[in-house]
């Protein structure tokens, strides 16, 4: 394979104003000038009419008025709607600096895993052919903005009709975290590769450029006729210390929940539970982080609370979830397709994250209660506020 000779210097260079084309030489994030505010007004004036079809929709399809297999396309429709919706208010959010970011030691391959998995229909009805390469790696970062940039930097990739590669490793020297997509051409007009579906798309580009300018991740970009990359570089690698991250034994593990995101102030949080002990626990974290805090001891109460007036999130005992959780959950995803949900699990386990969907539920170990529970409420309020 021949390298365009316009990458063959793969140096790195200041951003002076909007983002680079995703086609040029490699650069590293720097402020940028744009001002998106815009963009987040478009998506504002969007979401409310998406979560209107959105909800019609289902329930046309229960009803029997839509054929299942009629209403799908438009469905389809729909959810790039919504992603739309999400990614101009976080791209506004993110440019703006309107973010406090809590960093912590993550499991980045769990993270690129969870976010693949999550685009896995979507990627299948895009006719993308997926390959991964992931190992183990850990990094000091937010939870919230490191999940933004992998799912952004997958929807940048994958075009229609290619077979994208995922590889992230650790290089020897200096010892950072390298998350690449690359993008070859699977589908052949005349023998040749065709570029008809392969334009880039600026929304989501200038997503991912933001998203790691916020969080000091170096961004490469390369294309040769055959295939385009792009390259994350994450300096933040994590070293571990006597069990603790270089940073938490600077300002102490909790540290990060002293500075909560004004945005989540005063929203609500329901926790169902019968015991004291783990109400006890939530409650305090709740208040730590400014969250004004209820909890109910059954499923069945959770219904009545909700009758009256929904909380903004949902935090769950796993030992009490039952079918009236179920149909809680379902009555408020209809009205509101992005309602947040935490577990609390009693098995031992890293931090399992949800998608932007609501197809399934954060889960929490009750063992690390005390740093898993803050990382998932900054991260499920970050997806609605």
């Amino acid at each position: 394979m021949t390298t365009d000779s316009r990458y063959a210097n793969n140096s790195t260079f200041v951003w002076e104003g909007d983002p680079p084309d995703p086609r040029a030489p490699s650069a590293t994030a720097q402020p940028s000038s744009t001002d998106y505010s815009l963009v987040a007004a478009v998506g504002t004036a969007v979401g409310p009419h998406v979560n209107v079809i959105n909800h019609s929709l289902h329930a046309w399809v229960e009803s029997g008025v839509i054929a299942p297999d009629l209403a799908q396309p438009v469905l389809h429709a729909v959810a790039e709607l919504h992603r739309l919706d999400h990614n101009c208010q976080l791209l506004a959010r993110v440019a703006r600096g309107d973010w406090p970011q809590t960093p912590t030691q993550l499991n980045l391959d769990s993270v690129v895993k969870r976010a693949l998995d999550e685009r896995a229909t979507w990627m299948h009805h895009r006719g993308v052919e997926l390959h991964r390469s992931i190992k183990p790696v850990s990094v000091v970062l937010d939870l919230d903005l490191v999940t933004s940039l992998v799912l952004a930097s997958v929807e940048n990739a994958a075009k229609p009709g290619t077979r994208l590669f995922v590889l992230l490793e650790t290089q020897n020297w200096p010892a950072h975290a390298l998350l690449s997509f690359k993008t070859t051409h699977a589908v052949m007009v005349a023998g040749k590769p065709d570029h008809s579906e392969q334009e880039p798309d600026s929304l989501n580009w200038r997503l991912v450029a933001e998203l790691a300018r916020a969080m000091g991740v170096a961004v490469q970009t390369s294309e040769t006729d055959e295939a385009r990359t792009l390259t994350l570089e994450f300096t933040q690698t994590a070293k571990q210390v006597e069990g603790l991250t270089a940073q938490e034994a600077d300002h102490g593990a909790g540290s990060w929940m002293s500075t909560p995101s004004h945005a989540m102030t005063g929203q609500r949080v329901l926790l169902i539970t019968g015991e004291s002990g783990l109400r006890d626990d939530v409650k305090s974290i709740c208040q730590t982080m400014d969250l004004l805090f209820d909890s109910v001891p059954t499923c069945a109460a959770a219904i009545r609370y909700c009758e009256l007036e929904p909380p903004h999130l949902i935090v769950v005992d796993e030992r009490i979830r039952n079918d009236q959780f179920q149909q809680l959950r379902g009555d408020l995803l209809k009205a509101q397709p992005s309602f947040p949900f935490i577990e609390i699990g009693y098995d031992s386990g890293t931090l399992s994250i949800a998608g932007w969907t609501g197809g399934n539920v954060t889960r929490v170990t009750r063992d690390e209660l005390s740093t898993q529970l803050p990382q998932a409420l900054t991260l499920e309020f970050g997806k609605i506020l």
